[in-house]
């Protein structure tokens, strides 16, 4: 339902269309304009016209409405959902929606036709916004998030921004560079950097709607007005982040709702079902507030100060200038008040100019009879004065003769008469020039009778012969008189128009001629011919005839030669001839030149008429470039180009384009050029200049234009433009920090095999960017980062082969191959070993290769110690590790060559095979090893069964193998039966597999192999590194002299597992036998808290049990050979044990104690959480822990050098104890402790 009401002001009478004032006496009278909108509206938005408005709100549908007349105006726009938000982009394209379902649309104005849609959020988008240049879309949602799309694409640009609630407004700032937000009904009102994505500013501000209507940004943009849930209105200085300016509304009871007009100044706020009207300036109220029927939940002010409310099913409309008092106008309606005053002034004139056309002279006829009686009354006197001088010249002839004979006095006489015949002689031709013109003037009134006489009797032509006549030889004096110059232009307007009307005529019958010849009589006869006479002619006359012809025709017309090119060019383009109508346009150029002046008709013509045809076959050209139908663009683009248009930068653009669809190169180059020569500061030509080298595939110079497109973006004064440059991503960091990365987990120094040169790490990464792949990169990224293409080009680029062999003597080492390329090294073993690794990885299709003989620096301790803990690392991100096999012949297929290389005996070599995930052997002359073609030789079942028998470890268990503190006893176990050149490299070869970075000291001997495990040991708390027998390391008693003690995969110390089964039955006997179960659980509680094992400067803190001997001796001498000797000792928990050691226990002093010490706690506790143990009860956890106990186990053996520091005694062979049957578990706990060994 619609209701109008016509419009009244304020203090004029009358009640049509009556809206109550909300507070206050008095009425106020305005038009009202009240929509009917089929459901309940939750969102309105003017359209940038302001002549229409669009709704949106449960039903699901957008409906667009005219103000005018409130009547619906096209179909509705169907969302899918109940509509939650509505914004208009400033150019009036777009209309976005945001739905409780989640999604964002983009509706085009006109069409109401949906142009893209896309899931924004996960809930509700309850606020949508337009960026001002209607390229972005923010929203919020009540996910609590926001976020930012490009409105072409529908792809996410920035966010999501996380917020504390539901978003209840969004707003871009007036030049898009921020992003203001509000949260529903918490204090917290954000303003976001939309370039750099950062939070500029937050201010604990509460507001109560979540559609979009709490926020309101100034024109300058330095300012945001914001309506508070209090009903405040507050100013916030955006500059500062402080609030400058803050007000009270007229009501604080749902203060939702603030919009301002595009003047900005002044600002309307809702209150439950009222607004009001408040000056940004003064903060003081305009008027009283305005009562709307239902609550207001929406607000909008168009271009044209409407003011629209929504609230339940109803629109209101009206307009802000019937609202406000009549003394507010002039500020805040300039425009309308001048134009008001304008329209008085003219009125005012009109009356004037009325008044004196009343009182005009008389009747022409009447002038006319006087004028004619005058010219007789001088024709009297010209007779007359004809007679005077005939007397005269009498007279004076007389006088001649008789001058001869009279005196002096008679000549003066003389002279004087003659003085008075010259003044007389004068007056008459006075006289005489004035009855000329007397007569002239009659002449034309009887040539003016007689054209009226044709006229009248339908003799147009004839008529307008005689006026042309007339016009020719009437004189000036005539020409001017006000009766005459009157009559000429009259009649020959009056019969141009006749003419006209008769060319029409003949033309409506297809008489072409006729109509020809009567248009062109007009056109002899008129001085300021009607452009649409000339049009006329210019069609007539082009049926048939030339531009040549038309223009040779034309010379007789008295109207300017422009004005005939105009109507020539005109009619052409009219008739859709716009090839010949340009042809005639630049022919004009030639004759008459090319017009310089800034303003004028011809100027104004020349711009409209380029615009037109310009248009015109723009549409054509467009059309045909759509259509792929690229000659005829070129064709078309190429023509609008002769007439100079204004957008000729444009134009070329576009022949470019379709220059380079037809792979025409060198020509589309040319139009960038042209465009940047036109423009050097613009990004247009260089964007072109890009787009074409990138076709063309020339990326390095396509890279290059880019990057200068992306300079005059930057550099631009206009900020628009500047804006563009967000549109652009330079893949240049990108692809440099993914080169970075890549190279930064790569060797320190490869071998370049296409050179043999050394590269170290910068000149790595330089050596991508001279690759073709890397300038097509950056110029096929222009717009989005492709970051997984970057990647797989990159790890394609740095893919690297490593070498594992045996070195030989005389390597090469990097000081030796630093300058010089490897394939110029003089032959030698070594370095034709080097030479034919290179050349072997460069024909497999790899461009890097490692050998650690030439590529680490072994005189730099840094890159040394970076290379010892990395190399694991390398290994395992090669590409491919190839294993040379010095001594193994390929003469020979049969296996076992593997097995038995030397290869397979070295201490490095383990951790590369390990670390590699792909390896292949080659033989000692570079053939592969039994001829095995697989790619990975690793997946060979000869390869895997060479290799577990050689290492006595399954190829899955050595698989698992990574680097790390984890698998420690399977790791030392591969590398106890491996061999080293150096002693320290037996612990150095394991930095790597191990994952430990401690210093590599070279001359330190053993000592490097106790730091290797001091490391470990602390790093992991694995104890079964202290299950070894053998020598003792001086670093610490308790770790062993080298790594060969640990040759067994499994250590015997530790109790192996108990089955399920024996476990039960031995938990259910010790728990029937056990008269306290309390102190299991106590001991269970000890053993489990205990610390695990560190060590840490040559010191161990070891906790455990800790057992004390007594009654030693010894049972036999020392052995010749090995010097051992076997003691004996008792223990109340073992009873009596044997013990094998070269150490004398008998020649200590009375103070030292020997103790053996069951250290493996930390085990027992992991088979039981293995069983599962660990979802049983308490008491059942400690019964099974204390089984374990009783189980045999390998004791260390530790002598006291001090009060509270011991030593280890390594014995010759394993020390295996068991608790005797009847101990209580009180002296087991009693045993408890953490010792320190040294």
């Amino acid at each position: 339902m619609i209701t109008r009401a016509p419009a009244h002001r304020p203090d004029m009478a009358g009640n049509n269309g009556r809206s109550r004032i909300a507070s206050g006496d008095n009425d106020a009278y305005a038009k009202l304009i009240e929509i009917d909108g089929r459901d309940d509206i939750w969102t309105i938005a003017f359209l940038v016209d302001g002549r229409h408005i669009v709704s949106g709100g449960e039903e699901g549908k957008i409906r667009r409405w005219r103000v005018e007349d409130g009547r619906e105006v096209g179909t509705p726009m169907d969302a899918g959902s109940a509509v939650g938000n509505l914004a208009v982009s400033r150019d009036g394209k777009w209309i976005v929606s945001g739905t409780t379902g989640g999604n964002v649309a983009v509706w085009d104005t006109v069409s109401h036709s949906k142009v893209t849609e896309f899931n924004a959020h996960r809930s509700w988008v309850r606020v949508v916004d337009v960026s001002p240049d209607a390229t972005r879309i923010a929203t919020g949602s009540k996910d609590r998030t926001v976020c930012v799309w490009s409105l072409s694409t529908g792809w996410r640009l920035l966010g999501p921004f996380q917020h504390d609630s539901c978003v209840g407004a969004v707003k871009f700032s007036p030049d898009g560079r921020l992003l203001a937000t509000a949260t529903w009904w918490r204090d917290s009102i954000r303003i976001y950097d939309v370039q750099s994505s950062s939070l500029r500013i937050e201010v604990p501000i509460k507001v109560n709607s979540a559609l979009n209507q709490s926020l309101a940004w100034a024109n300058d943009g330095k300012r945001l007005f914001i309506l508070s849930c209090d009903g405040y209105i507050t100013c916030l200085d955006v500059s500062s982040g402080n609030v400058s300016t803050q007000w009270r509304i007229h009501n604080d009871r749902q203060a939702r709702c603030i919009s301002l007009p595009g003047n900005g100044t002044f600002i309307a706020a809702s209150a439950e079902s009222s607004f009001s009207i408040w000056d940004t300036t003064t903060q003081k109220q305009i008027g009283p507030a305005i009562e709307n029927t239902p609550v207001i939940v929406s607000m909008a002010i168009s271009a044209n100060n409407y003011i629209a409310t929504s609230g339940g099913k109803k629109i209101s409309l009206r307009n802000i200038y019937d609202l406000i008092p009549l003394t507010y106008h002039k500020d805040i309606f300039p425009e309308r008040e001048r134009a008001l005053r304008r329209t008085a002034v003219q009125s005012v004139i009109l009356e004037n100019t009325l008044e004196l056309s009343s009182t005009q002279d008389e009747d022409p006829d009447e002038k006319i009879a006087n004028l004619e009686r005058t010219v007789q009354n001088l024709h009297d006197e010209l007779a007359t004065a004809n007679g005077k001088e005939d007397s005269l010249n009498e007279t004076i002839n007389s006088l001649r003769e008789d001058l001869r004979v009279q005196d002096e006095s008679s000549k003066r006489k003389t002279m004087r008469l003659e003085q008075m015949v010259q003044q007389l002689r004068g007056e008459l031709t006075d006289s005489q020039h004035k009855a000329d013109g007397l007569v002239q003037m009659l002449r034309a009134h009887e040539q003016k009778h007689q054209c009226e006489a044709l006229y009248a009797e339908d003799r147009i032509s004839d008529a307008a012969a005689s006026l042309l006549e007339l016009t020719n030889t009437i004189s000036d004096e005539a020409r001017t008189n006000k009766l005459i110059k009157n009559w000429l232009v009259e009649f020959t307007h009056r019969c141009a128009s006749m003419l006209e009307s008769i060319g029409d005529e003949a033309s409506n019958l297809i008489k072409h001629d006729e109509a020809l010849a009567a248009y062109s009589t007009a056109l002899y006869i008129s001085h300021a011919p009607p452009n649409t006479l000339l049009t006329k002619w210019a069609s007539t006359m082009l049926i048939r005839g030339t531009v040549k012809k038309a223009l040779d025709s034309a010379a007789k017309f008295k109207c300017p030669r422009f004005v005939v090119y105009r109507a020539i060019c005109d009619a052409l383009e009219g008739d859709g001839r716009t090839s010949e109508a340009i042809e005639g346009f630049r022919q004009m150029q030639d004759e008459l030149g090319v017009d310089t002046s800034t303003h004028g008709e011809r100027v104004q013509w020349e711009c409209d008429f380029r615009r037109r045809c310009t248009e015109r076959i723009e549409k054509h050209a467009d059309f045909a470039l759509e259509s792929q139908d690229y000659n005829e663009a070129v064709k078309q683009f190429s023509t609008m180009l002769l007439l100079d248009p204004v957008n000729r930068m444009d134009i070329l653009i576009k022949r470019s384009k379709a220059r380079a669809s037809m792979s025409s190169w060198e020509e589309a180059l040319s139009d960038a050029d042209e465009i940047i020569k036109l423009d050097a500061s613009s990004h247009q030509g260089y964007e072109r200049r890009h787009a074409v080298l990138h076709g063309a595939e020339r990326y390095t110079e396509a890279a290059e234009a880019f990057h200068i497109m992306l300079s005059k973006l930057e550099e631009s004064p206009h900020e628009h433009i500047q804006e563009r440059r967000c549109l652009y991503v330079d893949a240049t960091l990108s692809i440099r920090r993914m080169v970075d990365q890549t190279v930064r987990y790569m060797p320190r120094v490869l071998i370049d095999t296409t050179t043999g040169r050394l590269y170290d790490r910068k000149q790595q990464a330089a050596a991508f960017e001279e690759l073709p792949i890397y300038s097509e990169l950056v110029s096929s990224m222009t717009t989005q980062i492709d970051c997984a293409r970057i990647f797989r080009e990159v790890k394609q680029f740095y893919l690297y082969v490593m070498l594992s062999h045996k070195w030989e003597q005389d390597e090469p080492l990097l000081q030796k191959v630093e300058n010089i390329s490897v394939y110029d090294l003089e032959p030698s073993l070594a370095n034709i070993k080097l030479q034919n690794f290179c050349s072997l990885v460069r024909s497999l299709g790899f461009r890097w290769a490692w050998s650690d003989t030439s590529c680490v620096d072994k005189l730099n301790n840094v890159v040394l110690q970076e290379s010892l803990v990395a190399m694991f690392t390398w290994y395992r991100g090669s590409s491919l590790t190839i294993v040379y096999l010095r001594g193994v012949s390929s003469k020979s297929q049969r296996p076992g060559g593997l097995q038995r290389s030397i290869w397979n005996t070295r201490a490095w070599t383990y951790q590369e095979y390990v670390a590699a995930d792909t390896v292949q052997f080659y033989t000692e002359d570079w053939k592969l090893y039994l001829g095995l073609t697989l790619s990975n030789h690793k997946e060979s079942p000869i390869i895997i069964a060479e290799m577990q028998r050689a290492t006595g470890v399954s190829a899955k268990e050595m698989a698992v193998l990574r680097p790390g503190l984890d698998s420690v006893r399977e790791k030392l176990y591969l590398a106890s039966s491996r061999q080293t050149t150096l002693v320290e490299d037996a612990a150095y070869s394991l930095f790597g597999i191990f994952n430990v970075a401690i210093p590599a000291i070279y001359g330190e001997g053993n000592r490097a192999v106790g730091r290797l495990l001091e490391h470990i040991l602390t790093g992991s708390g694995d104890v079964t590194i202290l299950a070894w027998t053998g020598s003792a390391s001086s670093y610490n008693s308790c770790l062993p002299m080298d790594l060969t003690v640990y040759n067994q995969l499994v250590p015997p110390h530790i109790p192996a597992p108990i089955e399920k089964a024996e476990m039960d039955t031995m938990v259910a006997a010790l728990r029937s036998s056990l008269p306290d179960l309390s102190l299991a659980v106590q001991l269970y509680n000890h053993l489990h808290d205990l610390p695990s094992p560190s060590l840490a400067a040559s010191r161990l803190r070891l906790p455990g049990i800790v057992f004390r001997l007594t009654d030693l001796v010894c049972t036999s001498d020392p052995d010749p050979v090995t010097n051992l000797c076997v003691y004996r000792a008792t223990t109340s928990t073992f009873g009596e044990i044997e013990i094998k050691t070269a150490d004398d226990l008998l020649a200590v002093d009375g103070t030292t104690d020997l103790c053996l010490v069951h250290p493996w706690i930390r085990p027992l506790l992991d088979q039981e959480f293995s069983a599962g143990a660990a979802a049983l009860d308490r008491t059942t956890q400690a019964l099974r822990f204390v089984v374990r106990l009783g189980q045999p186990f390998g004791a260390l053996l530790f002598a006291s050098v001090s009060r509270v520091e011991y030593r280890r005694v390594a014995a010759d062979g394993l020390i295996v104890v068991r608790v005797r049957e009847g101990v209580e578990l009180m002296e087991l706990m009693e045993g408890i402790r953490v010792i320190e060994v040294q």
